[in-house]
């Protein structure tokens, strides 16, 4: 069971984890940052892509708003997934709960993302219902919450297509369980966080996401061999943009304008 009401700490241990995905405690004096709830204000929001565009190398706004949610969505969700899967422990992932920062450094991220309230609910129970019900309560507020509001909010503004922003974030899904929570959790906690993972790509998975369909489902594909990696990737449906903010271009790994080109 678990009771919202009640706050608890985390460990030490899981600081460190969580810490290294870029979890931090929100301070007053943070530099290059922006309640993340202000990115709904349509003047702010433009103005703090427009800060961001050129330190990013990005040729225009639409380029800008696709890089920008890779990196909220990978900072959003690294640290509420690995904390809810590994440790069964709830941190509150939502807008008003969020501090976007946005510090680059020679095009590279540097930035973090402070959470005002770090106290995250606990699931000590051996009721499965009882867990669905809480793992939907951290699910929602991480995405119909914060990141389905972000990807509208963008959309509108920028005129990037709806389905590269979900694309970016479920990208950032699948790599968070696949290459970070699976591989390295306890294997009493196995069966549990693969659930999730399913739970996530279920085409019944909604009601989180706060749309009629789940926006990640159809992304989700078989890995294939393919002649410009030495192992089998997912090949995406989109291109996020990111080579039209390198010089020379550079194309991700498994961008399918690079597939297109060989």
């Amino acid at each position: 069971m678990f009771d919202q009401a009640f706050k608890h700490a985390l460990l030490h241990e899981e600081w460190e984890v969580l810490a290294a995905f870029g979890l931090k405690c929100f301070q007053q004096d943070e530099a290059l940052a922006i309640a993340s709830s202000s990115l709904l204000n349509d003047d702010l929001c433009l103005d703090t892509l427009q800060k961001i565009m050129p330190e990013l190398g990005a040729p225009n706004l639409k380029v800008t708003a696709s890089l920008v949610i890779k990196r909220i969505a990978f900072l959003t969700l690294a640290p509420v997934l690995y904390a809810m899967s590994g440790f069964n422990k709830g941190l509150d992932g939502s807008l008003e709960n969020s501090v976007f920062e946005y510090s680059l450094e020679n095009r590279i991220w540097q930035s973090k993302m402070p959470l005002k309230d770090t106290s995250v609910s606990i699931w000590n129970g051996s009721d499965k219902e009882g867990r669905d019900v809480w793992r939907d309560e951290i699910l929602h507020k991480v995405f119909a919450g914060h990141l389905t509001l972000l990807v509208e909010h963008f959309y509108r503004l920028t005129k990037v297509s709806r389905r590269i922003l979900w694309e970016n974030v479920a990208v950032r899904v699948f790599s968070i369980y696949e290459q970070r929570i699976l591989p390295n959790i306890p294997d009493a906690q196995m069966i549990q966080a693969q659930a999730d993972f399913a739970y996530l790509l279920d085409r019944n998975s909604t009601e989180v996401f706060g749309l009629s369909e789940n926006p990640l489902t159809v992304f989700y594909r078989k890995k294939q061999q393919t002649d410009v990696s030495d192992k089998p990737i997912r090949v995406r449906r989109t291109c996020c943009y990111y080579y039209l903010a390198t010089d020379p271009a550079v194309y991700c790994g498994a961008c399918p304008l690079l597939l297109k080109k060989r």
